[in-house]
C-alpha cells in the first residue's frame, strides 16, 4: 500500500492510472479503487495500491530502520533482463539503497500497469517491479535506487506490486513471474530460498510484516501472504546454480 510522507527531492511528471499499496496509507485511483503500492533506467538507472513514498521516519530522515547485514548493497544487474524497462523519472531517489535484504510484495488493489501511476509526482510512491495477472513484468526502478513502496524498509529493500486484490490469490502466471523475479535476486543479491519474517531477516517478505513503521498495511492481505512458499519453491528451480 502507499501512504503520503514528507515530501521527498522535487521531480516533475504527470498523469494518473490504478492505486498502489506503499509504506503508509491507501491511495485511490481515478475510479475510486483502494489500493497499496509501493521507479528504471534514467540518469541513475536504467500497481492494487500500497507502496510509499519516502517515509516520514526512513533511516535518511533520522528514523529507526533495521541495522545493515551482510548482504550486497549493489546488484551486478540493476535492470532485470526479462523484464520490460519503464523507468520512472519522479517518485524514487537514485543510490539511496544501503544493501538489499531481499523481496517485498505487495498488492496493487487494482488493475493495469503502474507506470503512469508511480509517474505523477503528486503520489509520492513507486515500487521496483510490478507483475500482471498474466505474468508481464515491469520494472520502474533500477535496483540500485530506492524506490518508494514500505516505509523504513524503502533503505533495505527491493519491491514489487502485484495486480489484482487482496480477496484473490495470486494467478499461476503471477507465482512464475515472481519467482523469475526472486531467482534473479538471488543471482544478483545473494538472497536466501526463505521466507522473510521480519524486516530484520533476508529473504521473500511481505508488506504488512514491517508492521507500523512500514505503513500498517495488511497488504498484501492473507490469501497472497500464504503463496510465498509457492513463490520460493517455483524460484529454485529457476536459480542459476
Amino acid at each position: 500500500m502507499t501512504h503520503r510522507k514528507p515530501k521527498p527531492e522535487p521531480r516533475v511528471v504527470t498523469r494518473r492510472n490504478a492505486m498502489v499499496c506503499a509504506g503508509s496509507g491507501l491511495i485511490a485511483t481515478a475510479f475510486g479503487v483502494v489500493a497499496d503500492f509501493g521507479g528504471g533506467p534514467g540518469t541513475g538507472p536504467g500497481p492494487g495500491t500500497r507502496t510509499g513514498t519516502e517515509p516520514m521516519g526512513s533511516a535518511d530522515a533520522g528514523g529507526a530502520g533495521p541495522p545493515p547485514v551482510e548482504a550486497p548493497s549493489v546488484p551486478a544487474q540493476p535492470w532485470m533482463p526479462e523484464a520490460t524497462l519503464k523507468p520512472l523519472s519522479v517518485n524514487f531517489t537514485p543510490g539511496g539503497l544501503r544493501e538489499v535484504r531481499g523481496l517485498v510484495l505487495h498488492v496493487q488493489e487494482g488493475e493495469n500497469s503502474l507506470h503512469d501511476r508511480f509517474s505523477d509526482p503528486a503520489v509520492r510512491s513507486s515500487a521496483h517491479f510490478w507483475v500482471s495477472q498474466s505474468g508481464e513484468i515491469e520494472q520502474y526502478v533500477s535496483a540500485h535506487d530506492r524506490a518508494w513502496a514500505q516505509g523504513t524498509g524503502n533503505p533495505s529493500w527491493l519491491s514489487v506490486e502485484t495486480s489484482g486484490f487482496a480477496s484473490r490469490p495470486l494467478t499461476a502466471h503471477q507465482v512464475d513471474s515472481l519467482a523469475r523475479i526472486y531467482a534473479w535476486g538471488m543471482a544478483q543479491h545473494g538472497w536466501p530460498l526463505a521466507p522473510a519474517p521480519t524486516p530484520l531477516s533476508r529473504g521473500l517478505g511481505i508488506h504488512s510484516m514491517g508492521g507500523r513503521d512500514w505503513g500498517g498495511h495488511a497488504c498484501p492481505g492473507p490469501l497472497r501472504s500464504a503463496q510465498t512458499g509457492e513463490i520460493l519453491t517455483a524460484a529454485r528451480g529457476r536459480f542459476p546454480r
